[in-house]
């Protein structure tokens, strides 16, 4: 299902004929709809969405604005992509705020929505769109095609696009009406005297409009991811109870993990993966050690706890017997039970102390 939210911002109610189009190949007995906020697609109700019917071409919910100044009866077409799962993985937060993560900002230089050129008689306005989220600083994007308002394949004459915020970067430019064939790609540059610069990969985008009398004025391109190697990155992967320090006490803790990290980040690498750390603290003997049977999705294992984090005034006694049980515990193997039973042992003399 392809959900869209159609044409926010809009003044006044205009009368245009909307076409979608899909490139997706179904099985046998499947169908495609377009649900949307609009009464003629379906209100978000899937059984009211507008069915697609098949032309026989080679999930996220959208929001597409109708840009101002498109007169009534006018013809829009706009040309989506069928989404996979790992196309958001970019966005993910994991990958936002910390592997791509940008000291720096880009000034949105013109909103979706919005259209640059101005149509005349027998010309047909084309609007492409190109999601970039792993883009260096001072970089440009452009697409470049065998038309000549692309640059026919020159990167020096091709279509500069604006930056839209949410890694999303458009263009339009304004064509003659006729048997429209375009051949396509997306690149980028660095805006340096090196003048380095990136083409996408894979095969040319292709776009097709037939002569017809119903032929579009307007036509908006959705093409996507920016189609570039994989991103790929080393890491590492250690079970919790292996992140030892000088500090611990008798198994790695959680807090021990800023070490890790920052020792992580030092090495080059740019992800971390544990096993799970979930409690499993069921019949209170060593086999409860097994990470994979974990009594809660929520609950994070006592064994990892640092109980110096506890409170930021330790009684003397408390500390002295951190320390012995430290000495006692400090060994090649952790002694589960035992550390078990030291570590909540200690925890329950802060709950006196504590005000709940």
């Amino acid at each position: 299902m392809l959900n869209l939210g159609l044409f926010s911002g809009t003044k006044s109610m205009k009368s245009v004929k909307v076409s979608f189009r899909l490139p997706y190949l179904t099985h046998w007995g499947q169908s495609l709809l377009v649900c949307g906020s609009e009464p003629v697609l379906g209100s978000w109700s899937v059984k009211k969405g507008l069915l697609l019917s098949p032309v026989h071409q080679d999930g996220k919910r959208r929001k597409l604005l109708l840009p101002e100044g498109i007169q009534d009866g006018e013809v829009v077409e706009f040309h989506d992509l069928w989404q996979t799962g790992s196309d958001d993985l970019p966005f993910r937060s994991a990958f936002q705020n910390v592997i791509f993560n940008r000291s720096w900002n880009l000034n949105i230089e013109r909103p979706l929505g919005t259209i640059q050129n101005k149509l005349e008689e027998d010309t047909v306005l084309i609007q492409f769109k190109i999601c970039c989220p792993n883009i260096e600083q001072d970089t440009s994007v452009y697409v470049i095609g065998s038309h000549i308002k692309l640059g026919q394949w020159k990167f020096q004459d091709g279509l500069k696009l604006s930056y839209a915020g949410n890694s999303i970067w458009q263009g339009d430019c304004v064509l003659r009406k006729g048997d429209l064939s375009i051949k396509y790609p997306f690149w980028y540059s660095k805006n340096d005297k090196a003048g380095n610069f990136s083409l996408e990969t894979g095969t040319n985008r292709e776009l097709n409009v037939g002569s017809s009398e119903n032929q579009p004025r307007y036509i908006f391109l959705s093409d996507g991811m920016y189609r570039e190697l994989p991103w790929r990155g080393a890491g590492i992967a250690i079970p919790m109870f292996s992140v030892r320090s000088e500090s611990d006490l008798g198994v790695g803790e959680f807090l021990d993990l800023k070490l890790l990290v920052d020792w992580a980040v030092d090495s080059g690498f740019h992800l971390v993966q544990l096993l799970p750390i979930n409690d499993t603290s069921v019949h209170g003997m060593w086999w409860d050690s097994y990470p994979y049977s974990s009594l809660s999705v929520f609950a994070l294992h006592p064994l990892y706890l640092k109980v110096q984090a506890l409170s930021e005034s330790i009684p003397d006694d408390i500390k002295q017997e951190i320390q012995e049980a430290k000495q006692r515990l400090d060994g090649k193997d952790v002694d589960y039970e035992a550390t078990m039973a030291t570590k909540l042992s200690i925890a329950k003399k802060f709950l006196p102390r504590r005000k709940i």
